[in-house]
């Protein structure tokens, strides 16, 4: 087993082949291409990066390419007549009346907005959904978007089940057609889809602390992965510690380790962020906090977007005082509205993805506040590798340096935009 942590330097690539072909470990070719970034862009607006495939594409051929399942565990689901989303929902009842055996767990908070498609759903032959109660099980909430398919190809990252995900929000996701991978997110919906049969979690959490029947893939024992141009050094993590197997990594864990590791730049782009709880209990988080105030005091030069969503109170007054700090900056982005029809609780950069030292990569679920860690259900990739480094930071400079963006001053006070 390869024992050696992903943060550290990019010439460990070299290292993890070695070991990989030594030990028997899942390994892709540099020519095989199994993974992929995916883009959703706002529609009348500057965002996009040229050769980065578009969300609804990758899911529609996710699906159609299905064989025999496909389990999905999404915060919610909205459709809308005429748009995306609706392609997608049709591409799911097509499969499943082909055969196909569908899985697909909800979050109870947001059954309002699931329900209608819930309903359209249930009488579909092959496809089976629950509902998991997040608040009543840790006090948050089923936040993931992922899918899983054939237990061999994943798609993870901040795209919603809805239509403004597809047209109207900038998100930011991952294909990855990997086995070893796809084991690590199936076990994790297993152990969500006992839960939201009514399972009882201390009993589940029994059951999912043991030593699983695979070798699971994780921080200490990634495997190599390949976007075509190099090969990558790739793990899973997941959230929150008490509602996920244990054997696999959180992202906890590995997003310090990631921070720590740093020692030239750091790029974070987020909805909403701050280590003030905003759910459940008040208090004050230090983990991510205390490992992004030490980058900066090692001189890692640390810039951070949000969305114009993370300024209310006392969130702003949390990313002023990290934007004070030497070597940190912090802008907000407003994504312009469309022209026409106001569309409500959309036009915002809803990505949550980090770039360190130009070489290392986070692709994940959930913003980055407390309760996104230590109650609610998300999940990540983690890779190593230049190429999709150089990607994620041409999306992030493109973003940086764009009309969108205005730099946070800790001397003003900021509006709170009206979301609905």
């Amino acid at each position: 087993m390869i024992s050696q942590k992903i943060s550290r330097p990019l010439g460990y690539i070299a290292t993890v082949i070695l070991a990989c072909s030594a030990t028997g470990t899942a390994c892709a070719s540099e020519k095989e291409k199994n993974f992929q970034i995916v883009e959703s862009i706002p529609e009348q607006t500057q965002y996009g990066q040229v050769g980065i495939p578009r969300t609804k594409d990758v899911w529609l051929d996710m699906i159609h390419n299905a064989q025999h399942s496909i389990d999905a565990a999404v915060f919610y689901i909205t459709d809308k007549p005429g748009h995306g989303i609706s392609d997608v929902l049709d591409s799911l009842v097509e499969r499943a009346r082909a055969g196909i055996q569908i899985r697909i767990v909800v979050e109870q908070s947001f059954l309002k907005e699931t329900a209608p498609v819930l309903e359209k759903l249930k009488d579909v032959p092959n496809i089976t959904t629950a509902i998991l109660p997040g608040h009543k099980l840790t006090g948050g909430i089923l936040h993931a978007k992922y899918m899983v398919v054939d237990n061999r190809t994943v798609f993870v990252g901040s795209q919603n089940w809805d239509w403004r995900a597809l047209e109207h929000i900038h998100e930011i996701g991952a294909r990855i057609d990997n086995e070893p991978i796809a084991r690590d997110f199936e076990t994790d919906f297993n152990m969500l889809w006992m839960l939201a049969q009514g399972a009882a979690l201390p009993a589940v959490q029994t059951k999912f602390a043991g030593t699983p029947d695979f070798v699971p893939v994780t921080q200490d024992n990634p495997v190599i992965l390949s976007d075509g141009e190099e090969p990558l050094i790739a793990f899973p993590a997941f959230s929150p510690a008490v509602m996920m197997p244990a054997a696999l990594t959180t992202e906890q864990r590995a997003l310090v380790d990631m921070i720590h590791a740093a020692r030239k730049n750091f790029r974070l782009q987020v909805l909403t962020m701050s280590a003030i709880n905003h759910y459940g209990a008040p208090g004050y988080w230090p983990v991510l906090d205390t490992a992004l105030r030490d980058a900066a005091a090692r001189g890692v030069e640390t810039q951070i977007i949000v969305s114009d969503w993370a300024l209310s109170e006392p969130m702003q007054s949390y990313l002023k005082s990290l934007s004070v700090l030497p070597h940190v900056t912090v802008k907000f982005s407003t994504v312009p509205a469309i022209k026409g029809n106001p569309v409500p609780y959309a036009r915002v950069e809803h990505c949550k993805y980090a770039v360190a030292d130009d070489n290392a990569v986070y692709i994940g679920t959930g913003n980055w506040e407390p309760s996104y860690f230590t109650t609610s259900v998300n999940a990540a990739i983690f890779v190593h590798g230049a190429s999709p480094a150089r990607d994620l930071n041409a999306i992030f400079m493109r973003d940086w340096t764009g009309p969108y963006v205005t730099q946070l001053e800790s001397g003003k006070t900021y509006a709170m935009p009206h979301r609905d």
